[in-house]
């Protein structure tokens, strides 16, 4: 019986939705411990600029990744699976696409006074999107063990954390943003090296060479069309979560109150694991079962995720919650005072946004993807205007009232096509 459940056990641990979820809470670790431990060893100052850097330079990773990395989860399983210069493709054009913007870029932090070289603006969006191509190419192709995945995520992880302990005495922006990308450059070597042993891609990756058959304009197109609203969408995504910072530091917000609203947003990105993982496992299974079924047919799938994990939902979010509370009081409070009726708006957010994943998951899998440029577009538009109006007066309350809302309006536009693309059409039959 023992040795049956030990089977059971490991094939668990070795499946693949595990894994994905492994990888995508060590990830998330990263970008919650990274704030986390910089919000603790870095000065007030120090703290606040790298919050505006990577506000900016999230401009570009969610560019690159909405356009490039996201729709490998739906379009590789259907139509490039046998196309070996598929990635190939994507990863020379996310560099060139990083290569321009980042030199706007680099003006436009120069003019909110975060000064950084130029390499930093370039290099850290380029490898922070090459890592989420690399592993969402690897959620698709069904043919390398995930388990590399979670390696590549371990590797980022203790590099970056290890060698900002080792030098936390002298955290300066620069050094901070050296070991960032340093720390990305590591687990992206790893993944191209697993792709090479595997055959994945020959040495002939590293040249930007392409022929005819490789279809690197199809290839583009086709990533083009699918992704465009959700392109528009991502700037939108943009202004209101990230842009938000640089909005309210030009609305007169000062240091404590931008990091304040940061350390508690990451708080509560704790949730973000398990909403990125059930994107990741579920869109592909969405995509295979709509290409044998019609679009309206999916609300099946989306009721079932429903009933079985709703209640989990909300238990998870209740733990949260409570986590967010006594860690914010035993390591924030006296730095940043009280919270608790921001972390409850959050938490309420980000239970309404884990509850809307699977209509999320389903419209993309139908290549529906107009309507998140609309919900992004409706949510940057109540930031700019309700923003306007109660940061320069509430400054961090006003911030967090403006974020809250912001979601509320993306979740309303989002339910609103959902119902009028797929579930009025499911109810005809």
């Amino acid at each position: 019986m023992n040795k049956l459940l030990l089977s059971k056990l490991l094939k668990n641990l070795s499946s693949e939705k595990f894994l994905i979820f492994t990888d995508q809470s060590l990830f998330a670790l990263f970008n919650f411990g990274s704030i986390f431990v910089l919000s603790k060893l870095a000065s007030i100052s120090v703290f606040s600029s790298f919050v505006l850097f990577q506000s900016n330079i999230f401009f570009l990773y969610i560019f690159c990744t909405f356009f490039l990395s996201a729709p490998i989860l739906v379009l590789f399983p259907k139509k490039w699976k046998e196309r070996k210069a598929y990635l190939k493709v994507l990863v020379w054009t996310n560099i060139l696409v990083n290569l321009v913007l980042s030199t706007v870029l680099f003006y436009l932090l120069n003019e909110q006074g975060v000064g950084v070289d130029y390499w930093y603006v370039f290099l850290i969006p380029t490898f922070m999107s090459m890592f989420e191509l690399f592993k969402k190419y690897m959620f698709s192709s069904f043919k390398i063990n995930l388990g590399h995945a979670v390696a590549s995520s371990i590797l980022l992880n203790t590099s970056f954390f290890l060698s900002v302990i080792y030098f936390r005495e002298q955290l300066t922006l620069s050094l901070i943003l050296t070991l960032y990308a340093s720390a990305y450059l590591l687990a992206n070597t790893y993944l191209f090296s697993v792709f090479v042993i595997k055959k994945t891609v020959g040495l002939s990756f590293l040249v930007p060479t392409f022929r005819k058959e490789d279809q690197f304009v199809e290839i583009l197109e086709h990533h083009f069309i699918y992704s465009k609203w959700i392109i528009l969408g991502g700037i939108a995504f943009w202004g209101y979560t990230q842009g938000l910072f640089i909005y309210s530091k030009i609305l007169g917000v000062d240091d404590l109150g931008i990091g304040k609203i940061r350390t508690i947003q990451n708080l509560l990105g704790i949730v973000s694991i398990f909403i990125i993982s059930v994107e990741n496992f579920y869109t592909p299974y969405f995509s295979k079962f709509i290409f044998e079924k019609k679009d309206y047919e999916i609300h099946n799938l989306v009721k079932s995720l429903y009933v079985k994990h709703s209640v989990k939902v909300v238990g998870l979010i209740i733990l949260v919650f409570v986590f967010a509370i006594v860690f914010y009081q035993l390591l924030y409070f006296d730095k940043y005072g009280s919270a608790l009726w921001i972390i409850t708006l959050f938490t309420l957010s980000q239970l309404v946004l884990f509850m809307l994943r699977p209509l999320i998951i389903s419209l993309k899998s139908i290549e529906i993807t107009h309507p998140f440029f609309w919900a992004h577009l409706a949510s940057v538009i109540v930031m700019l205007g309700l923003g306007y109006f109660i940061i320069r007066d509430y400054e961090y309350y006003g911030m967090a009232v403006t974020f809250v809302a912001s979601n509320i309006v993306f979740t309303g536009v989002v339910i609103y096509f959902y119902w009028r693309r797929v579930l009025t059409n499911y109810n005809k039959f």
